[in-house]
C-alpha cells in the first residue's frame, strides 16, 4: 500500500509540473473553477494541523505556482489598469480595512471568523480575477472557456433531473444524494449542494448557451439552443426565487439585446404578459412555494428579509459612516433584536447570517463599503456594456461582453436575497469572469470607438457582432 501511495504521489507531482510548465492559465482556472464546484469539501477534506486541506484548495495552489513559472517565462499579458480595477480594489482594501480595525478573530457569533471571511469570500475570488486578467485571452481561449460553460450546463441540467426523480443511484459526485451535505437536500442542488450556488452557475450555463452559440457552432449557431430547455428545467427545479429572478433578467436582457427589434417586441412583450399572468393568478403560492418546505415556513422565510432590512435600519443609524466592522454582524446584532417597538418577529433572524448582501455591506462597512460595492457593480457593467456595444472588438470579445451583462443581473438579484459574501463559488465564478472582461475592455476598445446603435432596424446587434471585421 505505501508502495502504491508513493507511486500515486510521483505520477502525482509528474502531471502537476507538465500542467504548471505547458498548460495555459485559462485551462488551470477552467480546472480549478470544476474542481472547486464539484468536488469541494464535501468530497474531500483532510485536516493537516490548522489548514483543511481540500481538492480545490490543492488545485488553487497549482494554478498559484503556474501563473508565476508563466510569468517568470513571460507567457502572461499584463494589461494596464482601468477604472473598474481601481475601484475593485478599494472596495477590497475597505473591506479589509474593516476587518482589522475590528475583532478580526472573532465574529461574535457562529459565524466565520473575520479575517477568514475576507480571505474565503473575496481575497481568493480576487486572486483568481488578477490570475485571469493576465492571462492570454484570445478567440480560442474564450471559445473554450464558453463551450466548457455550455457542457458544464449540460451536466447541471441532467443532475437536476437525476435528483428531482431521485435516481440516486446515477448521480456524481455521489455526496449529491447525502441529505447531511450541504443545504437544500429535495431541491436541484447539484454537486455544490446548496441550491442558490446551483442556479448560479446554471444561470451563467443558459446566458452562455445564447451568447456565444455563433461563437462555438459557427455553422449551426442554432444547435446549441436545442440545450437551453435543459438548463431552463434544471433552474426551475433548484425551486429558489431569487434564482428564478436573476435567470428570468439576465435571459430577458439577453433576448433585448440580440433578437431583431420585431420578434424581441413579440417574445419579450409575451413573456411578460404570461409572467405577470401567472403572478396575479397563482401570487399565494409563488409566495408560500419552496421546495421541500411548508407553506408557513416559506412566509417566515419571505418576512425574514423584511426583519433583515428593519434591524439594518438601526444599525446603520448607529454606526452610519464606518460600520460596525467586517465579519461583525452576527456580534453586534444581539441588543437590536430586543426591539420592541415594532411587531415584527426580530428573533427569527437571530442566528443567521445577513441574508441581503448590499444591506450586510452597509452595516459592517458603512456608507464608504456600500457605495464602493455599487460602484464596482456599475464599473463592471459599464466595461461589460462597453465591450458589447463597441464596434471596435471582435465577435468573441463583443459574446462576452453580453455574457457578462447578464451575469451581473443575475448576481444581484441572488445578493439581494442570499449572502452570496459567504459562498466562495458564487465570488470565485464572479471575478473570474469580470477579470476576462477588464482584460478585454483595457487592451480591446478605444476610448473613442464608434458605438454600435442598438435602436438599428435593418439589423440586430448580435449580427452586427458576427459580422466580418
Amino acid at each position: 500500500m505505501s508502495f502504491l501511495i508513493a507511486l500515486a504521489l510521483i505520477v502525482g507531482l509528474v502531471w502537476a509540473t507538465v500542467l504548471v510548465v505547458r498548460g495555459s492559465l485559462m485551462g488551470g482556472c477552467l480546472l480549478f473553477l470544476l474542481v472547486n464546484a464539484c468536488f469541494g469539501y464535501f468530497f474531500f477534506h483532510k485536516r493537516v494541523g490548522p489548514v483543511e486541506l481540500t481538492a480545490d484548495r490543492l488545485v488553487l495552489m497549482l494554478l498559484t505556482g503556474s501563473y508565476f513559472v508563466h510569468r517568470a517565462l513571460r507567457r502572461t499579458e499584463p494589461k494596464p489598469l482601468g477604472t473598474a480595477d481601481y475601484v475593485t480594489f478599494a472596495f477590497l482594501g475597505w473591506l479589509a480595512v474593516r476587518t482589522f480595525t475590528a475583532d478580526w478573530r472573532d465574529s461574535g457569533g457562529d459565524g466565520p471568523a473575520p479575517y477568514w471571511h475576507l480571505i474565503i469570500g473575496y481575497l481568493s475570488p480576487l486572486w483568481l480575477f488578477w490570475i485571469a486578467r493576465q492571462s492570454k485571452l484570445d478567440r480560442k481561449s474564450i471559445r473554450l472557456l464558453h463551450a466548457c460553460c455550455i457542457g458544464f450546463g449540460v451536466y447541471l441540467g441532467i443532475s437536476a433531473f437525476l435528483e428531482i426523480t431521485h435516481q440516486w443511484w446515477a448521480v456524481f459526485p455521489r455526496h449529491i444524494a447525502d441529505p447531511e451535505a450541504g443545504l437544500h437536500f429535495g431541491r436541484a442542488r447539484g454537486p455544490m449542494v446548496q441550491s442558490i450556488v446551483f442556479g448560479f452557475c446554471l444561470s451563467i450555463c443558459a446566458f452562455c448557451t445564447w451568447t456565444s452559440r455563433h461563437l462555438v457552432s459557427p455553422g449551426r449557431p442554432w444547435l446549441p439552443l436545442l440545450l437551453l430547455p435543459l438548463m431552463l428545467a434544471g433552474i426551475y427545479f433548484s425551486y429558489t426565487r431569487c434564482v428564478w429572478m436573476g435567470a428570468a433578467g439576465g435571459l430577458a436582457l439577453i433576448a433585448a439585446l440580440t433578437l431583431p427589434w420585431r420578434l424581441r417586441l413579440v417574445t419579450l412583450g409575451g413573456a411578460a404578459t404570461v409572467g405577470l399572468l401567472v403572478a396575479i393568478v397563482s401570487w399565494d403560492s409563488l409566495v408560500g412555494f419552496d421546495g421541500g418546505r411548508s407553506a408557513g415556513e416559506t412566509r417566515d422565510s419571505t418576512s425574514m428579509r423584511t426583519t433583515f432590512a428593519y434591524v439594518s435600519y438601526q444599525m446603520a443609524m448607529d454606526h452610519p459612516v464606518f460600520g460596525c466592522g467586517f465579519g461583525q454582524y452576527l456580534g453586534a446584532v444581539g441588543p437590536y433584536l430586543e426591539d420592541r417597538s415594532t411587531n415584527l418577529s426580530l428573533g427569527h433572524i437571530r442566528d443567521h447570517l445577513h441574508h441581503i448582501t448590499p444591506l450586510s455591506i452597509l452595516v459592517e462597512t458603512g456608507v464608504i463599503g456600500l457605495g464602493l460595492f455599487l460602484a464596482m457593480l456599475a464599473a463592471w457593467a459599464r466595461d461589460a456594456w462597453r465591450l458589447w456595444n463597441s464596434a471596435a472588438a471582435p465577435d468573441w470579445m463583443r459574446a462576452h461582453g453580453l455574457l457578462m451583462l447578464g451575469l451581473l443581473i443575475a448576481y444581484f438579484a441572488n445578493a439581494l436575497f442570499q449572502p452570496v459574501g459567504h459562498m466562495n463559488i458564487v465570488h470565485m465564478i464572479l471575478f473570474f469572469f469580470v477579470g476576462i472582461s477588464s482584460g478585454m475592455a483595457r487592451v480591446a476598445i478605444p476610448r473613442t470607438a464608434n458605438r454600435t446603435s442598438l435602436t438599428n432596424q435593418s439589423m440586430s446587434p448580435w449580427q452586427h457582432a458576427t459580422a466580418p471585421s
